[in-house]
């Protein structure tokens, strides 16, 4: 193995799996990716990749640090509010890649905790929530029909705005000195959802599944946030409209990662810079009714996650657990860059085995959390604090469940525990954990998630987490945006 590989990170919000052709499934939605498609033929494709948070501040925190939600206290998005307090001092896998003698730096969107410091040179032009409605055309805005989400539409501007981070990413390749670990982190395909026209056109409605499979039977967890987030008022035509939508801003990212790959093979760099792309968490398209993400279903929870080193990586399908905290140890392994051994991950292309089991967890669970704690709505039933859910995956199985609501441990009752057999139903619509011969198992993989959830630290404290609020609150009304969130 040489020495010093350098590493090109391409990084997306809010980008599923199955919205990649390299990963399209019979019957969903029809992706047209062709670069990312050709990076999956020489990559290593991780079949069942998964982030430990369906949300972007806990997932990118995650990410960055090897370490899961119930240690760092990021449960959910207020943890990039300025003022909030990690329970630690927590590093970066980055940092020691620069420890270790490496450029290293960042274009495009970041959202973490304030007290992190991953990268010499972090530059986010390209990545604002508002950049995206330059040209917008207002009359063909799709909104989600409870938040409000621009879910679909166009902009008739021809270079979107996040085509800076491309540029600047382009810039640093032509110019670079040694070795570099370097993110292209992009906003897109998160809401608004606003393609260019000549993308849309490429995509029919008709194309797309609309609701697809359905929900046979879901947790009252992702039914209250179908509820309070979801698609009952759009119809069927226009739900089409703004799946191809989204798939029409995919290819948009397809290009940008087109010309990345690009510009390495004429600059020669390709078989020294090993390639990852990969996405802070997926996103629901109306399917089983709701939109955004924040649920454990494999729509919102899986994430693509490709890893070329041409000639050093054999190229295939890789069908072991994976997830997010896994990428700072495998990017350090192939660069022979040692981090702590006490991080949640694994190196996966060391010898190193899988783990029998994945967690994932989002959510303070405090008296007065939300669902979107930057709107200041989505309560629980009755008026409760949105709760704290954790997710336990296994080679078969998911299961998740509620561990706090209102800074207490739930009952019984109020855990509302869900159990999808992932092998024999792959969209995990069909809830199990009421069937006897399935009781085993039920009450192994909910006795893993307690003792867990027993460990987690809960900082700041329930009336910190409201203050922030409350300022994340007031800062969105005193601004203007065409989206609420």
């Amino acid at each position: 193995m040489p020495d010093r590989p350098n590493v090109l990170w391409i990084y997306c919000d809010e980008l599923r799996a199955d919205a990649l052709g390299c990963y399209a499934e019979p019957g969903g939605l029809r992706p047209r990716t062709p670069n990312i498609d050709a990076l999956a033929n020489e990559s290593v494709v991780y079949d069942r990749a998964y982030t430990n948070s369906p949300i972007c501040v806990p997932s990118r925190t995650a990410l960055l640090t090897g370490r899961l939600p119930e240690e760092t206290g990021v449960y959910a998005n207020e943890g990039s509010a300025p003022g909030y307090e990690l329970p630690d001092v927590f590093s970066t896998f980055t940092e020691a890649f620069a420890d270790a003698g490496y450029v290293t730096a960042s274009y495009g969107k970041e959202h973490i905790p304030e007290q992190l410091s991953p990268w010499q040179v972090c530059d986010e032009q390209g990545a604002g929530r508002r950049d995206p409605f330059a040209g917008a055309i207002q009359e063909e805005m799709i909104l989600s029909p409870e938040r409000g989400f621009v879910i679909g539409g166009v902009t008739e501007v021809e270079t979107l705005p996040a085509e800076r981070i491309t540029a600047n990413v382009v810039k640093f390749l032509e110019e670079a000195q040694g070795p570099f670990i370097l993110r292209a982190s992009y906003l897109q395909p998160h809401t608004p959802v606003l393609p260019p026209a000549r993308l849309r056109r490429e995509f029919p409605p008709h194309e797309q599944p609309g609701i697809g499979r359905g929900a046979a039977s879901l947790s009252r967890f992702e039914q209250v946030f179908a509820e309070i987030n979801g698609a009952g008022g759009i119809q069927p035509e226009v739900l089409r409209r703004a799946q191809a939508d989204y798939l029409a801003l995919v290819a948009w990212v397809d290009e940008q990662v087109g010309i990345l790959l690009a510009t390495l093979e004429e600059l020669e760099l390709d078989r020294d810079t090993i390639v990852i792309l990969t996405s802070d968490h997926g996103a629901h398209l109306g399917e089983t009714g709701a939109f955004g993400k924040h649920t454990f279903a494999p729509n919102s929870q899986r994430v693509p996650l490709l890893l070329r080193w041409r000639g050093h990586l054999a190229a295939g399908r890789d069908a072991s657990l994976a997830q997010s905290v896994d990428i700072g140890p495998t990017l350090a392994w192939l660069a022979g860059i040692d981090l702590p051994e006490d991080l949640s991950g694994r190196a996966l292309t060391s010898p190193q085995p899988a783990p029998q089991h994945i967690f994932a967890t989002i959510g303070h669970g405090g008296p007065q959390s939300r669902a979107f704690p930057n709107g200041g709505t989505g309560e629980w039933e009755a008026g409760r604090g949105w709760p704290r859910r954790t997710c336990i995956r296994s080679g078969r199985w998911r299961l998740d469940m509620n561990v706090r609501i209102d800074g207490g441990v739930p009952t019984a009752a109020e855990e509302d525990i869900f159990l999808a057999d992932s092998e024999h139903d792959p969209g995990e619509t069909r809830n199990l954990a009421g069937h006897p011969e399935h009781a085993t198992i039920c009450a192994s993989l909910a006795a893993l998630v307690r003792e867990h959830a027993a460990s987690a630290v809960n900082f700041p404290s329930d009336e910190e987490i409201q203050r922030l609020q409350k300022q994340a609150i007031a800062r969105r009304r005193a601004g203007s945006s065409v989206e609420r969130k």
